[in-house]
Order: C-alpha cells, then sequence, then structure tokens
C-alpha cells in the first residue's frame, strides 16, 4: 500500500509558529500556481518517475505535495514542524495516511539507506541555526540509499529581490546577507507573512556537500512568455532548486 507518514517537531527548532495560520496557508498553497506550476512541477521531473519510489517529504505542511507524490505512486513519509499543519494534513487526505511524531533532526526510528529520495520545500530557510540544518542534513544523508537524491527549494532571493509574482512578493531587503531576516507576503486577505532567514543558493550548496551530497544541478525555473496572467515570473525565477546526489 502507498502511505504518507506526517511527523511533527517541536516548535522551538523553527523562527516562527505556523499552527495559528494552518487553515489559510493551505488555502494559499492550494491556489498558489506559481509553487504548483514552477515550483512542484520542477521538482516532479527531477524525482520522474516517483512511482514505487520511497519518498522522505522533510515538512510537508498540509500534505500537498505529499499528496501529488502518492498520487503519481510514490510511498511518501513527510515530517513537519507544525501541529496545525499536521491537523489540515489528516483531514485532506486521511485513507491511507499514517500519522507519527519525532524530535528536530531526530531520524533515529528510520533505517539506514531506507528512501530513494528526499525532498523540502522553504523548510531551511526558516531555520535560524545553521546546526540545526547540518543536524538535519546529515540524517537525511544517512537515510537516503546509495544513489539517492535529495531536493531542496527555497525562494531565489538572490535574484528576485523586492519583486512581485501573482501569489506572493518578496519584500525588498537592502542587504542581503547570512542569516539576515527577509519576508515574504502573500497575496491573500489577510496576508500572510513568512519571517524566514537568507542563505545564498552557495551556502546551501555547501551545507549540503559538508553532509556528504554531491551537488547534481541548480535549477531556477521561470515562467513561459507566452502565459500572460504571469508577472515578474517570465523574468525572474521566483524559487531555486538543489539536487544532491548521495554518492557514497
Amino acid at each position: 500500500m502507498n502511505y504518507i507518514c506526517l511527523f511533527t517537531i517541536p516548535q522551538c527548532s523553527l523562527s516562527m509558529n505556523y499552527s495559528p495560520i494552518a487553515a489559510d496557508y493551505n488555502k494559499v498553497e492550494s491556489a498558489d500556481q506559481t509553487m504548483l506550476l514552477l515550483g512542484y512541477k520542477t521538482m516532479i521531473r527531477f524525482l520522474s518517475p516517483p512511482e514505487n519510489k520511497e519518498i522522505l517529504d522533510y515538512g510537508c505542511g498540509t500534505g500537498i505535495f505529499a499528496r501529488e507524490l502518492r498520487d503519481q505512486g510514490a510511498k511518501v513519509i513527510g515530517v513537519d514542524v507544525s501541529r496545525g499543519m499536521i491537523d489540515i494534513a489528516k483531514r485532506n487526505a486521511s485513507h491511507g495516511i499514517l500519522y507519527y511524531r519525532i524530535h528536530s533532526g531526530d531520524f533515529e526510528q528510520f533505517r539506514d539507506r531506507s528512501f530513494d529520495h528526499a525532498v523540502s520545500n522553504f523548510v531551511f530557510c526558516a531555520i535560524p541555526k545553521k546546526e540545526t540544518i547540518r543536524l538535519i542534513l546529515s540524517g537525511i544523508f544517512r537515510v537516503l540509499k546509495e544513489n539517492g537524491s535529495f531536493i531542496m527549494m527555497n525562494s531565489n532571493w538572490e535574484v528576485s529581490n523586492g519583486r512581485e509574482f501573482v501569489y506572493h512578493r518578496l519584500n525588498y531587503c537592502e542587504n542581503l546577507v547570512s542569516g539576515c531576516r527577509i519576508r515574504v507576503t502573500t497575496k491573500t486577505d489577510p496576508p500572510i507573512n513568512f519571517e524566514d532567514y537568507f542563505r545564498s543558493k552557495m551556502e546551501y550548496q555547501e551545507l549540503m556537500e559538508e553532509a556528504g551530497f554531491m551537488t547534481e544541478a541548480i535549477e531556477e525555473p521561470v515562467a513561459p512568455e507566452n502565459e500572460t496572467f504571469w508577472l515578474d515570473e517570465r523574468n525572474y525565477p521566483p524559487y531555486y532548486l538543489i539536487v544532491g546526489r548521495k554518492t557514497s
């Protein structure tokens, strides 16, 4: 049976409490064509074909991407920081889904070489301490099979600082330095503000390589110019993906 397991990590490991906004976040993410068509579609291309693959979704939120992977035949285990997000995920997709709880960076219940792939969307940007990121990346590396891949997706601040996209904007930051606070605002009523921490693509790449990953690709998707409903997505990539491969 294909399944998704969603674990909860203590809230203190991240910078903001997502539980109070879980319902609004679920509505935003479900309708966010920028994320669905540019972000998730690109990530699935690197996982192709996901059918029968065992995939770890670290920071699964309300389970939208995890459900997409499940619908394409993958066996997915997801983890998330927020009990509110977990509650929404249960209501969104209860059939065949198992829910558990672990501590941040604790992968002890997973055997070595358990997963074909691991993914993480907009999670590491919310973690203030590099030591925590290192701990999580080391755990992900251990539980991946040989030649398994890890794909990280974040907002593309280095290229798109201050840009307006269809469903969100990156509020302009004058001095992008490692660890500085950044804010993403959704175009909803009311808007949701995500307070994150900036790190460059190179810095994340170096952290992944410290954990043992070999960088296979860095992808910065943009929208087709002939689709008129896009805003800055046509010229400025809203996201970037780093694909790391476990080779030893």
